[in-house]
């Protein structure tokens, strides 16, 4: 078995200094371990979890306009509400204004939308919009439309 740099550079007698390398692997270990502890047992972006269970380094590959609808934090009514940038959650045909309204029911973004999926079967639904090229790219559509003309498809009245 191979010896990774940090472990062939780890101190062999107890007066001898670590490694600059094996200090750098040793906390970027802790902090990895830190954050995905957080990661697991926190109470925020649980949509987010389900879709990317593992923290890493390494950008997952979506997009802004992907990152925006997965997370749900962008210019609808049901994320605006929580800062007091909206009086209701609702979008202009009277649903509740969250993503999963503007790609699969609002009649204003009708030529996005896709086929409505089942509760049970939501977190698939999005893996495969999120797999599938074609469909990222009408996701893509979807949420630059919905920031073009958002005073038109979300009801302001603040």
């Amino acid at each position: 078995m191979k010896a990774t740099n940090a472990q062939t550079n780890y101190p062999k007698k107890p007066s001898q200094k670590p490694s600059l390398s094996y200090l750098k692997a040793e906390i970027k270990s802790a902090a990895l371990s830190i954050w995905h502890d957080n990661w697991d047992n926190g109470e925020n972006g649980r949509s987010t979890h389900d879709l990317v269970p593992r923290v890493s380094n390494k950008p997952v590959g979506w997009n802004r306009e992907e990152i925006m609808f997965v997370t749900g934090h962008g210019p609808f009514p049901s994320y605006l509400l929580r800062f007091n940038l909206r009086i209701h959650d609702k979008c202009s045909c009277g649903e509740k204004g969250d993503p999963i309204h503007y790609a699969t029911k609002c009649p204003f973004t009708l030529s996005w939308n896709f086929e409505t999926p089942k509760v049970s079967l939501k977190l698939q639904w999005l893996k495969n919009i999120l797999t599938n090229n074609f469909s990222r790219t009408r996701l893509r559509l979807l949420m630059r439309f919905i920031c073009d003309e958002n005073n038109h498809i979300v009801e302001d009245n603040n």
